[in-house]
């Protein structure tokens, strides 16, 4: 309740129903004790992590325009998000930048060409060449990719022989991983600062089309790499490890695509469709996708490898 006083009624609910189900004594009581112990000694190790939102979203001084430079997007025309996210205390990782990827194609190469006429063509608002399904995958990962990997989380937690500690231990990973995650992806992304394709597409000097409007919104961030990928990256590679890379059927719904259930049997299914989805979205080039996916591994890799300096007995 300290990180989310808003939902402290809910969470206050939940809790009495789940101590109303245990029996009253001395465990019970020995239990709920070493519990909020935990939770102390957690949030006092986390103070000042620069993970609070006025920290996370420090004010970014905008760069003039020039080719290639992350300017603000239309409609709205926001100021940057999550630029302070990029010195934010990490849980495991050694420093913010310890897998600061590559540059992104230059301007004038052949990738980035083709990245820039595949996004102009699909991911356009008034697409002659989307079909409805790429239309259909772009809507269904528009939101939160934090949100959406709950449930497979829940499904690989429920086929996999933990027991509950091993499932509270295998959580915390999972989401620690995609906090590392998160602080790298923005410490990528303004080192590089990369325009968006909506401004690239408007303003650049090949072929620029100042009415092209993408298929969603662009988010108030630099475009290389891709946070949704990042996500995803690193949701997949905790995911196989929790249960290996392939699963049994489980279906998948999303708030942004109300009515739409999709079946996946492979961690990576969910991967490749979040690459595919930002492109016709017309939010982000392919290279920036794959880019995040690339991070996102590196870096949950990294936290399960290290995961006892973070499970370690206090």
């Amino acid at each position: 309740m300290t990180l989310v006083p808003s939902r402290a009624e809910q969470l206050d609910a939940t809790y009495k129903e789940t101590l109303d189900a245990i029996p009253d004594g001395p465990a019970e009581e020995r239990g709920v004790a070493a519990g909020e112990k935990q939770a102390d000694l957690a949030l006092k190790s986390r103070e000042g992590d620069g993970l609070d939102p006025a920290s996370v979203n420090a004010p970014y001084p905008v760069k003039p325009a020039a080719p290639g430079v992350w300017q603000p997007t239309p409609p709205d025309y926001a100021p940057a998000a999550q630029y302070g996210n990029r010195l934010a205390k990490p849980f495991l990782l050694k420093t913010q930048n310890q897998f600061r990827l590559g540059p992104p194609p230059a301007l004038d190469s052949r990738r980035y060409a083709a990245d820039l006429a595949e996004v102009r063509a699909y991911g356009a608002a008034d697409s002659a060449v989307r079909s409805a399904r790429q239309t259909e995958t772009a809507t269904f990962w528009l939101g939160s990719s934090l949100t959406l990997y709950t449930e497979p989380l829940r499904v690989a937690l429920s086929r996999a022989d933990q027991g509950i500690a091993g499932q509270a231990r295998l959580v915390a990973l999972f989401h620690v991983a995609l906090v590392d995650t998160q602080i790298a992806t923005s410490d990528s992304k303004y080192t590089y600062e990369r325009w968006r394709p909506v401004t690239a597409i408007r303003t650049g000097t090949i072929d620029p089309d100042p009415d092209w409007t993408p298929l969603h919104t662009t988010p108030a961030h630099p475009d290389y790499p891709s946070g949704h990928n990042t996500y995803a990256g690193a949701a997949q590679t905790v995911l196989s490890a929790l249960v290996g890379p392939r699963t049994a059927p489980f279906d998948l719904t999303s708030p942004t695509a109300p009515g739409v259930t999709r079946t996946y049997t492979a961690w990576k299914q969910l991967a490749d469709e979040n690459v595919d989805a930002r492109v016709f979205s017309g939010i982000h080039t392919r290279s920036a996708d794959e880019a995040g996916i690339t991070l996102g591994t590196n870096v949950a890799r990294y936290v399960l490898q290290n995961a006892g300096r973070l499970l370690a007995p206090r």
